[in-house]
């Protein structure tokens, strides 16, 4: 299964990569996470709370244009095909 990340903000600064395409046996989001921190792990500081072992609260990720939000979002399935990014909060000034 493939999927394509779209890497916006810190994550373009840490990847120097607009998007890229993983292949993956887990479906799921922390499946992806899982290999994309295996390639950039200074990523995993950005997004993952150890405590809970899952996504940080705060961080939204759009799959296929629609945004996921809220706990467990790791668990979230993917299919064949899918676009995702990892969205940091936003601030403001």
């Amino acid at each position: 299964m493939n999927v394509e990340v779209l890497y916006f903000a810190d994550f373009k600064d840490i990847t120097g990569k607009d998007r890229e395409f993983f292949e993956l046996k887990e479906n799921t989001v922390k499946g992806l996470t899982s290999k994309i921190f295996s390639k950039y792990d200074p990523l995993k500081n950005l997004i993952w709370d150890d405590e809970i072992k899952n996504l940080k609260d705060n961080i939204s990720i759009v799959i296929n244009d629609k945004i996921i939000t809220g706990k467990n979002k790791g668990n979230m399935k993917l299919i064949d095909g899918d676009k995702v990014a990892f969205l940091l909060p936003f601030a403001g000034g």
